[in-house]
């Protein structure tokens, strides 16, 4: 009886969860396995709205919500608590600043990961006439996610 119950109960409740809007997450000390500014032709779509969960413990630091770029599109990368690996290492939150008629992306990070460009991003800024130094005072933040902080 159990048995039938459960074969008849467990693929609704997954049908059921399945398309649940993601909710926030709770991560511990997780480094991102490299952070590499990319380039995207358009820019990120508006932030979602989220509901913040209750803080884990006071070591918890809340990561807002951010667009990621993922291949050739723009993926929500949803809010969470997260306990900083290292002591004293803070967010830097995800900037998108239009570059030469493309978009530079440079993902959310702790403060004590490198970032360096991307393979994406080096062959564009090349193409581009762009040195490192680049963007020459005519692009401008696109002013999603360069102000916000960890609270």
């Amino acid at each position: 009886m159990n048995k039938t119950l459960a074969r008849l109960f467990l693929p609704a409740l997954l049908a059921a969860l399945g398309p649940a809007p993601a909710s926030a997450q709770i991560r511990i000390g997780v480094d991102l396995p490299s952070i590499h500014i990319r380039i995207a032709p358009d820019a990120p779509p508006p932030p979602q709205v989220e509901v913040r969960m209750r803080r884990p413990s006071r070591n918890h630091r809340w990561i807002a919500g951010y667009w990621d770029r993922q291949d050739d599109r723009w993926a929500w990368a949803p809010g969470r608590w997260e306990r900083p690996s290292r002591r004293g290492s803070s967010w830097i939150a995800a900037r998108y600043r239009r570059e030469g008629g493309a978009y530079r992306y440079e993902p959310g990070h702790w403060s004590h990961q490198k970032m360096s460009e991307g393979d994406d991003y080096t062959r564009w800024r090349r193409d581009h006439g762009r040195g490192s130094e680049g963007r020459g005072g005519k692009d401008k933040d696109h002013g999603r996610g360069d102000d916000r902080r960890d609270h």
